[in-house]
């Protein structure tokens, strides 16, 4: 489980200021408010970057501002799977995993869903 949850960290760590991948580097239970803090930060940062790369095109999708959402969408269910919610968002997160051309990597969200329902 532990290498999953880092896996996907690897996904949304890209272009994102702070250390994201070390909170996800050891399974320890106290580190649950870390991981939900860094987290938070990580989607806002995503969307925002998404966005203003949305208006800086125009107001049109690019390759950059899909990934940028699609980092989002990673970020927003890995804070959702963090705190048991996870379940209804495994289809537009392997969406986005899709978006990031890691298509033979959405067993991780699939996985990681099945652990909350089973």
């Amino acid at each position: 489980m532990r290498n999953k949850l880092r896996r996907l960290a690897e996904f949304i760590q890209e272009g994102f200021p702070e250390k994201f991948v070390d909170a996800f580097k050891y399974n320890k239970d106290d580190c649950l408010d870390k991981r939900l803090a860094i987290t938070s930060q990580a989607i806002a940062f995503h969307q925002a970057r998404a966005e203003a790369l949305w208006l800086q095109a125009g107001k049109k999708r690019t390759a950059e501002e899909r990934r940028a959402a699609a980092q989002a969408e990673l970020a927003s269910f890995l804070f959702a799977y963090l705190t048991g919610e996870a379940g209804g968002l495994a289809e537009s997160t392997i969406e986005a995993m899709r978006a990031l051309g890691r298509q033979g990597e959405v067993d991780i969200i699939k996985s990681l869903s099945s652990n909350l329902s089973g």
